[in-house]
This record gives C-alpha cells, sequence and structure tokens, in this order.
C-alpha cells in the first residue's frame, strides 16, 4: 500500500497548484512529430527537494521498468502537494486522476524517489494513480486508458517490452535491505488485489503498437465475382483489435450481425441465395472493433432454378381414416429426401425416390388436422405443401397425462464483498512530548473513507475540516503553560472513528 502524507498548505499555494493543474505548463517534452504514439495531454508541476537529478535520456537506455502505485486515498490536488516541493520524503514522476487527467512532477530525466530502492528508482519511472489498494472499485476506467496511453508513449520512448517483467507493482519492488523481500524498504502492497493487470497490460500493447493491431477482414469465403447458387456458406475473418461484431450486408441492407467468433452469417448456416433473384448483387461485411472499423466488399452473380413439390390426388378437408398412403415429387433441384408432419410432428420420411410416405390416422383424434409434406433440396432449399384433412376414425383412449416438471434449484447466495478498511489516522506534524509556543500550525492526514477530521486539545474540539487536507492552527497562549493533550478525530459516513493522540508541553510564550 502506497501512503501519501497528503497534508495542509495555504491557500496561496493551494491556488497555485490548482492553476498548474489546469493550465499545461509550456517546456514539458512533447513526442517528436513522427512519433507513432503521442504523449498524452498532461500538466507539469515541477517538484522541488523530493528527487535527484541525473541525466537520464532515451539514447542512454538507463530506464528499463515502469513502477506502478495506488495513493491509498486522498484527493488528486492533496496528493500532487504532497509528493512535490519537498514536503515528503517521496516523489513519482507521474500523477493519474480519477478522471484520467495526468501531472508530471518530476522530469524524465530525473530520478524519482517512489519505490523504496535506490537501485530501482534509477532505472524506472515511477506513476501514482489516486485510488484505494484493497477497494474492488479503487480504480476507474478513465484512470486505466490515461495511464495506459501514458506507459504506451513510454514504452515506445524507452524501447521497454510490454510484460510483467518490465512493467511492475509496487509490490513487486525488492527490499533492498531483506532478500527474498518485497514492496522496497517499506514493504508497500499497491496497486493491490483488485488492479486489472491482464486488461491494463492489453490496452498498453494497443495504444503502444496502433500499426500492428489495425483492425481489418483478412479473408471471407466468398471470392470477388463467383457465381453462386443455393446455400452459400459464407463466414469471415479479422486481424488486429478484438471484433466486437461483424455486418453482413447485402445490396446495402444489414441482413446479419454476428457478435461471436468465428464470425459467420445465419450463425454458420449459410446465405440462402434461392431468396434473392437471380443476377448481379453487392456483398458487403463491416467488422467493427474498440479500435475502429474495417470493410471488405465483393460482387457475386445469383443464378438460381425453381424448386417445387408435387404430390398426388390430394385435396383440402378431405376426409381419411387407417393408414395414408402419399406419394409426391420434386422438380427444381435434386433433394435430400421427403417429410410428412402432421400438426407440427414428423411422421414418416423417404429418402430414395419414387418417393411414398406413411400416416396412421389412427393415432390421432378425430376431427380437423394440418398436414404438411416438406421436401429438402441439397442446396438448403425447402419446398412444401400444406392443407387440412378430416380424420373419421374411432376414439382412441387419452394419453395419460405427463408428469409434472421437478422445480429447479435455488440458485447458490452470492458471496459478500471484502469489506474496505476502516478509517485510519496516520501521521501528523506535531511530536509526542514536543515543545510549543504561540500560533502552531496543525496538520494530519488519514486514510479511508474519512468525511470529517476534528482537533481538540485537553478534550475540547477547536476546529472541525470535511475536507481535505486536514489542517488547522491552534493558539497555545490561550492555555495554561505545561502538558496538554492533543487528539486528532477521523469520522466516516456511518459513524466509524480513528483517533489518534499524543501530548505538548507550552511553554506559555
Amino acid at each position: 500500500m502506497c501512503r501519501i502524507w497528503a497534508t495542509t498548505f495555504s491557500v496561496v499555494s493551494r491556488g497555485v497548484v490548482l492553476l498548474l493543474l489546469l493550465c499545461a505548463v509550456a517546456g514539458a517534452p512533447v513526442a517528436a512529430a513522427g512519433d507513432v504514439v503521442k504523449r498524452p495531454a498532461l500538466t507539469f508541476v515541477r517538484g522541488q527537494g523530493s528527487y535527484t537529478e541525473a541525466g537520464r535520456s532515451p539514447k542512454s537506455h538507463t530506464i528499463t521498468t515502469i513502477v506502478i502505485h495506488a495513493t491509498d486515498g486522498g484527493s488528486m490536488l492533496g496528493n500532487v502537494w504532497w509528493l512535490s516541493g519537498g514536503h515528503s520524503h517521496a516523489s513519482a514522476h507521474f500523477v493519474i486522476s480519477r478522471d484520467g487527467s495526468i501531472v508530471q512532477l518530476v522530469h524524465l530525466s530525473d530520478v524519482a524517489w517512489h519505490a523504496g530502492n535506490w537501485k530501482v528508482n534509477q532505472h524506472s519511472i515511477g506513476i501514482e494513480h489516486v485510488g484505494e489498494t484493497y477497494d474492488p472499485a479503487g480504480f476507474t476506467d478513465e484512470q486505466y486508458h490515461s495511464s495506459a496511453h501514458l506507459v504506451a508513449w513510454l514504452v515506445r520512448r524507452y524501447g521497454i517490452p510490454v510484460d510483467r517483467q518490465h512493467i511492475v507493482g509496487h509490490s513487486q519492488v525488492p527490499d533492498p535491505n531483506n532478500p527474498g523481500e518485497y514492496g522496497g524498504s517499506d514493504h508497500h502492497t499497491d496497486p493491490g488485489p483488485h488492479w486489472r493487470w491482464g486488461f491494463y497490460l492489453n490496452l498498453v500493447r494497443h495504444y503502444a503498437f496502433p500499426e500492428r493491431y489495425a483492425l481489418h477482414v483478412d479473408t471471407t469465403t466468398i471470392d470477388r465475382g463467383q457465381t453462386l447458387t443455393g446455400i452459400v456458406p459464407w463466414s469471415v475473418r479479422t486481424k488486429g483489435p478484438a471484433t466486437r461484431r461483424v455486418d453482413f450486408a447485402i445490396d446495402g441492407h444489414v441482413v446479419w450481425t454476428d457478435q461471436r467468433r468465428p464470425f459467420a452469417f445465419a450463425g454458420g448456416r449459410g446465405w440462402n441465395t434461392t431468396t434473392f433473384e437471380n443476377g448481379v448483387h453487392v456483398l458487403t461485411v463491416r467488422a467493427t472493433g474498440k479500435e475502429g472499423t474495417a470493410t471488405q466488399r465483393l460482387v457475386v452473380h445469383v443464378v438460381n432454378h425453381d424448386f417445387a413439390l408435387t404430390t398426388s390426388a390430394l385435396r383440402a378437408w378431405q376426409k381419411v381414416k387407417g393408414t395414408l398412403r402419399i406419394r409426391a415429387n420434386v422438380r427444381g433441384a435434386t433433394t435430400s429426401g421427403i417429410g410428412l408432419y402432421v400438426d407440427g410432428h414428423v411422421v414418416s420420411r423417404d429418402r430414395v425416390a419414387p418417393y411414398t410416405v406413411r400416416w396412421n390416422s389412427r393415432k390421432v383424434h378425430d376431427g380437423r388436422h394440418w398436414i404438411c409434406l416438406a421436401a429438402v433440396a441439397r442446396d438448403g432449399r425447402v419446398a412444401k405443401r400444406r392443407l387440412p384433412l378430416v380424420v373419421a376414425n374411432h376414439p382412441i383412449p387419452k394419453k395419460k397425462p405427463a408428469p409434472k416438471p421437478k422445480p429447479a434449484p435455488k440458485p447458490k447466495p452470492k458471496p459478500n464483498p471484502k469489506p474496505v478498511p476502516p478509517p485510519q489516522v496516520t501521521a501528523q506534524n506535531l511530536a509526542d512530548g514536543q515543545a510549543v509556543s504561540g500560533v502552531v500550525d496543525w496538520r494530519a492526514h488519514a486514510i479511508g473513507q474519512v468525511a470529517r477530521v476534528e482537533f481538540a486539545v485537553d478534550g475540547t474540539v477547536i476546529a472541525s475540516s470535511t475536507t481535505e487536507p486536514w489542517a488547522t492552527t491552534w493558539d497555545s497562549t490561550t492555555v495554561a503553560a505545561g502538558p496538554h493533550t492533543l487528539e486528532v478525530r477521523a469520522y466516516t459516513k456511518d459513524g466509524q472513528q480513528a483517533v489518534l493522540t499524543i501530548t505538548v508541553t507550552s511553554t506559555g510564550a
């Protein structure tokens, strides 16, 4: 966990930092005009004191690693202030807010103090993300995309491989003092278990190598100028970024959309050309992904002959009984067989000419029934003849009702999400046992879901704040000389409390 001690600063300082966050400072490093990957928009707030000046450059090949950090709370404004201007013995090259805004604090040629390991600092770039290490919602999509764009620019600039050996979390940095332990000298655990490494590195690759991941239609199973008959398989293969969907259009009208690989027309059943007029048609395939679209057009020729079914003497509403034999034939195409359906259920098939199908009408109740003769051509076309017949047989016993289906099992309850860590007051600028006099600048830092912070002297609240940075002033001359108890109390919205207590001595002056 990378805790940033974001303390208070004056109204003037806050205004200066806010102005720098809103206005990009001239002179920030800019990607060359010929670069494939452009540097993302950022604001350069040059820090003082919390980094080491160096001479690192892309040509020197000294930068080999990028370290991902999380601030574990605090606002963008508070973290930028804390990591710049020498307010803490720590810094980072970049800070990324929850809305994706980027602030640069240390020049890339200089060494930031971010990893808790001097050798790693010398050869790395540190990127802080405003968020919580152990909160499942600790980081936003805007942060992931903005950070990935920044890292893509860096890996192209310095030739850094996009993998987990060169783009690492703070938790992976070795402890320089204790071999076999990690997280730097302070054993940090950020960015934590909820950082989506696979998603993040894929974003980096796509931003870093757009030419490699450009979407395009690779092949289709139909060729330009091909003559088509019957049902024709029509599938598409794409290359580049992940394809979300493929639209199949005929003569300018989208007639099928597939959103799953392998992308195929009609779910792989093929295009039935018999539903279109004979002649020239234009086929269009449009693949759509997150990175854009790719289109391919084909001109084809459709040639089909009529396919029809004929039967022996059979008329609508004809009365039948016993076993009915029906002779049938087809014309216009070779069939794979003829089937007889009664009330939607198949009762007889014949796959060898001359075709004869049979139906025992004693198996149904007397009255009207719909029969349908259907022939399927080898090219997939279907010819049907449907008409009503009246069955006149003696009644047959009713079938026993089907057993009732068993109820479906109840779904297992979902596990409860891990609770967010409770609030903590982690630091303040006054030390236990310190002697104070006059007006004292009193600052503190808290982590967790803090909604309000109170400052109390000898049990009496002298100030309360609901926004960061947590700070106030105390006139020590208003109390008698001698020891006094100072408390910093942090509260959450649901009433959880954290208290940090120290004792200071007022000189009375």
